[in-house]
């Protein structure tokens, strides 16, 4: 029988999430993939986001290039494409957030790069790429484990971010990581937290700044 990696990728349709499918060659991953997808899904559909009609999480060996070293996933705005690491290839990083890797984890990727998906059914291209991310961090923190977010957090301590003047490009580029717990921290502020998101998502929050680049 030939390797994994040789194999022909098939789509696996998510039963907890039947608008998602995954490519891969190996099903393995489905679980924890689909898993963060539904959580991501419902999480942003309580805010009044609604997934796009279909979407496909590639699973793949490697980033694209550009990406950083520690880059879990991306998504490709104009093809709307998610591209996800396979967990191999993902548990080669060893820590990711400061913690030692599994599954737990994997699925939070996951459900970050969902979050991009539906974020990128309702937004404009031109949605600064922090806005993107923020929705994405936040939807991800909300969906973990709560033991696994305090001690992802404990490692990144912070107040949150004091002004939307904060959620930029540069804050992003030099930790995404730390500009993750951050926009956590600020979500939790929010009066009306659904409200916020679509705000943020709609464009109306989060201002465009240069050294933006689309993701």
């Amino acid at each position: 029988m030939p390797p994994a990696d040789a194999a022909e990728p098939a789509e696996h349709r998510c039963p907890s999430a039947p608008t998602v499918t995954v490519l891969t060659p190996d099903p393995v991953d489905v679980p924890a993939v689909c898993d963060g997808a539904w959580r991501a899904i419902g999480f942003l559909a309580a805010a009044g986001l609604q997934p796009p009609e279909g979407a496909r999480i590639e699973l793949v060996e490697r980033m694209p290039e550009g990406l950083r070293d520690n880059s879990a996933g991306c998504y490709i705005r104009g093809a709307r494409r998610i591209l996800l690491l396979r967990y191999a290839a993902f548990a080669q990083r060893g820590h990711w957030f400061g913690l030692a890797v599994d599954r737990g984890l994997y699925r939070s990727a996951a459900a970050h790069e969902m979050a991009h998906a539906v974020v990128g059914c309702h937004a404009d291209l031109y949605l600064p790429g922090p806005a993107h991310e923020y929705v994405a961090y936040v939807t991800m923190f909300a969906t973990m484990d709560p033991a696994v977010r305090e001690r992802v957090l404990a490692r990144f301590p912070g107040t949150g971010f004091d002004s939307v003047m904060q959620i930029n490009p540069t804050v992003y580029f030099l930790d995404p990581l730390q500009f993750g717990a951050e926009a956590w921290r600020h979500y939790l502020r929010q009066p009306d937290r659904a409200a916020w998101l679509r705000e943020v998502v709609a464009g109306r929050a989060v201002p465009e700044m240069q050294l933006d680049v689309p993701r």
